[in-house]
């Protein structure tokens, strides 16, 4: 009995050993996606101006890396990337735009699948957009226009922004 119970023990400790390997072994022959930089602020940013980001990475794994989907957490980040294959010790790159037509703080997540062994990760942008610059106040409305045509103030202050145009 207790060379029965010695041998169970053994045999369980072999297939543990030999189970863990072949992991380790698939993982080595797998892709592994490397980011440059997993994330970027882009700092203060004006109204409307573009934001775009290009986070650029490495497949340092011994397969071929196929980017699957990159999804964004919100509607206002898009982001593109290639179908196309990244072979072992090649670079790509996933390019983010952000829609700068919002005010205010922001920050982002952009999750990059792929067929890597480390296959979802996180990318993160974040920035601050000023207020539109050329938001000007006219007789007490707001306009986002930068010159103003006629058709845009009535008749009877229609020759006071004349008279302030020339004088400017």
């Amino acid at each position: 009995m207790k060379y029965l119970r010695f041998f169970i023990i053994i045999v369980v400790s072999f297939l543990c050993v030999s189970c863990s390997q072949g992991k380790s072994l698939h993982k080595q022959t797998q892709a592994h996606i490397q980011f440059k930089e997993g994330s970027h602020d882009f700092g203060n940013i004006i109204f409307g101006e573009p934001a775009k980001f290009d986070f650029e990475f490495k497949n340092i794994g011994f397969d071929t890396l196929i980017i699957e989907e990159v999804q964004s957490t919100c509607g206002c980040t898009i982001p593109k990337w290639s179908s196309d294959p990244v072979l072992p010790g090649e670079n790509g790159v996933i390019e983010v735009s952000y829609d700068t037509r919002r005010s205010g703080y922001f920050e982002k997540g952009i999750t990059v699948f792929s067929n890597a062994d480390n296959y979802a990760l996180l990318l993160v942008i974040r920035g601050y957009v000023t207020s539109n610059p050329h938001k000007e106040i006219l007789g007490g409305f707001k306009t986002k226009q930068q010159s103003l045509n006629k058709t845009d103030v009535s008749d009877e202050s229609q020759e006071e922004v004349e008279n302030s145009l020339k004088e400017e």
